[in-house]
């Protein structure tokens, strides 16, 4: 069944609304943990989350975009779901593994082996998002990421002020992330494609090695993201690691917000490239870019401004210190949130295979940065890394960008002549 598709603006309006509400939540369980915990219990949460979403995210394969892209629809929804799931079930085995070999407490072992879980759950939601994505109805994805990121705080913070638990916390938001997918999801999708599985091998298997690039660059870019969290833990700990974490996450937050913008036009600029329609092509992704260079200008005018006031309402006053931290932290956005454009831009050309090579890269600059940054400048050092990372990923992304459409625009002008020719 065909899926009556929404204009541009109305995605792009469905998803900045679902997007915000769920970043909004996402953000005020740190918020929670802050004010009803301590900053070592946000330094537990945020390890968790450093320790499996480079784990997840490779399992993924960014089958998502992969779907998404695939103009042609070339492969049937049902071996996506069918890769997802395979993909999951090796995703779990590789938490479980990563836990007992890092040996840490029994808290931080249970915290990071359940927000894995979730991740899981939130990973099968994200194929079914796929393929509403693909058909351009991101209300349908803005609703269900709507109910998550409310009924999810709702829940954690509860679970919270009653048991002072952190891991019963988290059992409650895999509960409801597992009752959504199942509930919602699945529902929803089931309406307009069957969401039986399949897992025919030559087919699961070439769709793993259409997107082993996009996965290996998916596992190198979360352990860039993640570098500064890890290098902060282990030189500076837990507590620290909480302090930086939850400042860190609201330059994250605007990275969902410019994604809201970013996964309504992604399918755009893949229909327009596969027409060869670079005209279009370019001033659609100017114009993406000059958005996020503008998201980026206001949320460093804003640490600049309103800097302490904002940390001692959001967590509580001794985050007010770190105020100069926030404003450096806020920079990066002047060159991460354009890139989220160049990256749906590079994906909507489906070169893939260099992927893995730029994200290697980065993590050769983010690593550098940090061993060089934090043990001299502590907090101070890695936030300007988390900055150094973040231009050195937009320019690779622009180079690559522009020799890609340059290729691209010698071989459509190489089949013109040849058919000018042919007549």
């Amino acid at each position: 069944m065909e899926i009556k598709r929404l204009t541009l603006k109305k995605n792009v309006t469905w998803t900045l609304s679902g997007s915000i509400v769920y970043s909004l939540a996402q953000w005020l369980i740190l918020v929670v943990i802050a004010k009803v915990g301590t900053a070592e219990m946000v330094g537990q949460y945020a390890l968790g989350l450093a320790i499996s979403a480079p784990i997840i995210m490779f399992s993924e394969m960014k089958l998502r975009i992969a779907l998404v892209t695939d103009a042609k629809s070339s492969v049937d929804f049902s071996y996506y779901l069918g890769t997802r799931i395979v993909c999951m079930l090796f995703a779990i085995v590789a938490i479980i593994l990563s836990i007992v070999i890092f040996g840490y407490s029994f808290q931080t072992m249970m915290i990071v082996l359940l927000i894995g879980i979730a991740k899981v759950f939130e990973s099968l939601s994200d194929i079914f998002h796929g393929q509403l994505q693909k058909q351009e109805r991101m209300d349908l994805i803005a609703i269900s990421d709507m109910l998550k990121g409310i009924i999810t705080v709702l829940t954690f913070a509860s679970l919270l002020i009653l048991t002072e638990s952190l891991i019963v916390a988290v059992m409650g938001q895999v509960l409801i992330w597992a009752l959504l997918l199942i509930l919602y999801d699945c529902f929803i999708t089931r309406k307009y494609v069957s969401i039986s599985p399949k897992f025919h091998f030559k087919t699961v298997r070439g769709l793993i090695q259409l997107t082993l690039s996009l996965g290996t660059m998916a596992l190198l870019s979360s352990i860039n993201t993640n570098i500064p969290n890890y290098m902060v833990e282990h030189f500076l700990g837990k507590e620290e690691l909480g302090y930086f974490a939850a400042i860190a996450y609201i330059l994250y937050a605007g990275n969902r917000l410019v994604d809201s913008i970013r996964q309504p036009a992604t399918p755009r600029l893949a229909n327009l490239f596969e027409r060869k329609d670079m005209k279009a092509f370019r001033k659609l992704l100017f114009g993406l870019l000059l958005v996020g260079l503008f998201i980026g200008i206001v949320g460093a005018l804003v640490a600049y401004m309103l800097g302490s006031f904002l940390l001692t309402v959001i967590y509580t006053a001794s985050y007010a210190d770190y105020s100069g931290l926030f404003l450096i932290i806020m920079l990066a956005g002047l060159f991460s949130y354009p890139t989220k454009f160049l990256d749906a831009a590079l994906n909507s050309t489906r070169s893939f295979k260099i992927q893995p090579y730029l994200a290697l890269g980065w993590l050769v600059v983010s690593l550098s940065s940090c061993l060089l940054l934090i043990p001299s400048f502590g907090l101070y050092g890695a936030a300007f890394a988390v900055v150094i990372g973040s231009c050195a990923k937009c320019i690779s992304y622009s180079i690559v960008l522009f020799l890609v459409m340059r290729k691209a625009r010698k071989l459509h002008n190489q089949i013109l002549e040849t058919a000018a020719i042919t007549v």
